[in-house]
């Protein structure tokens, strides 16, 4: 869906470019970056960084690496002994509570899709133990803080192997080392301001 990783890098360094095209080939969730380039957007923020997109944009959904509903039903029917208990905790909402109904009417297993900061415990009966309560008026912001802390450090983790991959195999040369080395300097001083009262 092309929130982190390394295909943010091959967007930043294609989108902008009339001659690339960018295929999609599997389900791109609502509001994700994805979402946005399958859905026409014309600019969009990669790294901070404001990108035009010229290249041509291609949507196969036929690939998908998720089952429909009906697969995941077909999956719950095969059982012999069938679940006590069903966790939804993919997709959409509304795709989830309609997959719930499906399930519950034609299994009679119970279904729960859980919230944000739901513990459960696993009895004879899932129950409830805790539930991280968030004002509605933080709820948003406080998980979007989350959100992008989650984000911020797997593409630390992608950035620190393709500076092994690439900088210390030598292929750059001295001068982009410098230039990445003040870069991150400058990262780690934003980092301290950031945390300091």
């Amino acid at each position: 869906m092309c929130e982190v990783g390394r295909i943010k890098h091959h967007l930043k360094h294609n989108l902008w470019n009339p001659k690339s095209t960018i295929l999609f080939v599997g389900y791109q969730a609502e509001g994700t970056l994805g979402s946005k380039l399958v859905n026409g957007e014309k600019k969009v923020k990669i790294f901070g960084e404001e990108i035009v997109v010229n290249a041509r944009i291609e949507y196969i959904e036929g690939y998908s690496g998720h089952a429909d509903q009906e697969w995941l039903l077909n999956f719950v029917y095969s059982f012999i002994q069938k679940p006590k208990q069903i966790f939804l905790v993919h997709g959409e909402l509304e795709a989830q509570e309609v997959l719930k109904e499906k399930i519950v009417h034609s299994t009679d297993i119970p279904v729960i899709i859980p919230d944000f900061g739901e513990t459960y415990e696993l009895k004879e009966v899932a129950q409830l133990t805790n539930k991280l309560e968030l004002t509605t008026r933080y709820k948003p912001l406080r998980l979007e803080v989350l959100e992008r802390m989650q984000r911020l450090k797997d593409e630390v983790q992608d950035m620190t192997q393709i500076i092994k991959e690439e900088i210390i195999t030598e292929q750059a040369k001295d001068a982009e080392v410098a230039s990445i080395n003040e870069k991150i300097k400058e990262l780690e001083r934003q980092i301290v301001r950031i945390l300091q009262p």
